[in-house]
């Protein structure tokens, strides 16, 4: 209560961001309008669910993690959090009576995340309830990047519903998210600082921001609104083994086989030989950060060289080492590698991402919810049937974002991308020559990168037939 009080007086609310905060911090006032950093987790809940002990454990949850109650404000000493009370977070409801299409059930949910949010007023996060029937229920939480990621989103909807099974509050964390802002601030005030700028600019000289060709010119002037949509394709089923076992005979992790693929992808179509991409990366380690809501992600620049006899393996490897030699250094900011003006620039050190989730038994909800969302079924979790409900979001903020969802059973390849710049047919058409490159690079790893066909032959003769239409 006197901690309460103490928020309520103006005591001890104003926190520091970190540096990727401050980031997130001018992209929303540059585009307020836009939702594509608002993150959402929905789950489908079946069977009776009491609307009063849902409440209790959202503000239990709320009042664990302050992020969650937080605006954000200009000061003299620049942006600011500001604490605020649980109540700033409340359960909206709506009757959504028959409405049990998934499809439509979807809609609505994307509905709700792609609101903005007014981090200066409303805050960072909001909670939905929509109510299909007595026994039928879809439990929606969406939160503005800056405060989150997509480990916390997951890891905030199993702290609610561990807490609405419990019907009592989650102890209070050892650790929080300033103990993340604080260490950061020492890193970049110490000796540590000049080794990592060293680091990073030999790391990543002599190779720009790998790109593709796009169907429109970039424009000169920042969005008003990050423009994006969503393709995605499931790796077909019997190759998910086949690339375990070609990654183990490789010597190299199935994300480096992965990432060397898609590096190979771009090469091919850009004729790039030396190029960066990004693969955002979680800094969430040590003793009690793994409860830790927050914005806990940096992103890693990654070189890429290719010649005419790279092979996928060897784009495999160096992924791999590059992976490897960047993650040693990973407490450097990836807003700060831009320069002197790292939230305003126009030649951001990437243009494309790629990264892969792949829940393990620290993530029991995320993991049960996706392996049953790749059976096509539901499961039981805290007593309750639940099923994953997916929709797009986080489109528009890199030219392509690639993310490799990873079940025990699954893989699928999501390729988010801004529509400013990219139509849908060219998008599936990458996306497509991306699965093709990764089963031939999963059949013969020591195969010519150069050599590989991107279509298939009957795609290959439509191309043609085209061109020769087209011919002056």
């Amino acid at each position: 209560m006197d901690r309460e009080r103490a928020l309520a007086d103006g005591q001890e609310r104003e926190r520091a961001l970190s540096i990727g905060q401050e980031a997130l911090w001018f992209l929303y006032r540059m585009a307020p309008d836009s939702p594509a950093y608002n993150v959402q987790a929905a789950l489908r809940v079946r069977g009776a669910l009491d609307e009063a002990r849902l409440r209790r454990a959202l503000r239990a949850v709320v009042e664990r993690h302050d992020v969650l109650r937080s605006t954000f404000t200009e000061t003299a000493a620049g942006p600011r959090r500001v604490i605020g009370l649980p109540d700033l977070v409340p359960l909206q409801v709506r009757e959504v009576p028959g409405v049990t299409d998934t499809g439509l059930l979807e809609k609505h949910v994307k509905a709700f995340g792609d609101t903005p949010f007014d981090l200066t007023g409303e805050g960072t996060c909001r909670a939905l309830l929509l109510r299909i029937a007595p026994d039928d229920h879809v439990i929606v939480v969406s939160t503005h990047h800056i405060v989150t990621d997509a480990t916390s989103q997951w890891l905030l909807l199993q702290d609610l519903l561990d807490a609405y099974a419990t019907d009592t509050a989650p102890p209070p964390l050892a650790r929080g998210y300033d103990d993340c802002v604080q260490g950061e601030q020492e890193l970049l005030e110490g000796p540590r600082r000049e080794q990592l700028v060293a680091f990073w600019q030999e790391f990543c000289a002599d190779a720009g921001a790998g790109e593709l060709p796009a169907d429109r010119p970039r424009s000169p002037r920042p969005p008003a609104v990050f423009n994006g949509a969503t393709c995605e394709a499931r790796i077909p089923d019997e190759l998910v083994p086949r690339l375990r076992q070609a990654a183990k005979r490789a010597k190299v992790t199935p994300f480096a086989l992965t990432l060397g693929v898609f590096q190979a992808l771009v090469h091919r179509y850009s004729g790039q030989r030396d190029f960066l991409v990004g693969c955002p990366t979680t800094t969430r380690s040590g003793p009690g950060m793994r409860e830790v809501v927050g914005y806990l992600v940096n992103t890693l620049v990654l070189p890429a060289h290719f010649t005419g006899t790279t092979t996928f393996a060897q784009a495999a490897h160096t992924a791999q080492r590059q992976v490897m030699r960047a993650m040693k250094h990973i407490g450097y900011p990836y807003a700060l590698l831009a320069g002197e003006e790292p939230y305003s620039s126009r030649n951001p050190p990437v243009r494309m991402v790629f990264t892969m989730v792949a829940p393990g038994r620290l993530e029991p909800l995320l993991m049960q919810v996706t392996e049953a969302a790749a059976r096509g079924t539901d499961t039981e979790y805290a007593g309750l049937r639940i099923e994953l409900i997916e929709v797009p979001q986080l489109e528009g903020q890199f030219d392509i974002n690639v993310e490799m969802r990873q079940s025990a059973s699954s893989l699928t390849a999501v390729f988010r991308y801004a529509t400013d710049l990219f139509d849908e047919a060219t998008v599936r058409r990458l996306l497509d020559s991306y699965v093709r490159l990764l089963a031939e690079a999963i059949d013969d790893p020591d195969a010519p990168v150069a050599g590989a066909a991107l279509v298939e032959a009957d795609d290959l003769d439509d191309l043609l037939a085209l061109g020769e239409a087209t011919e002056w």
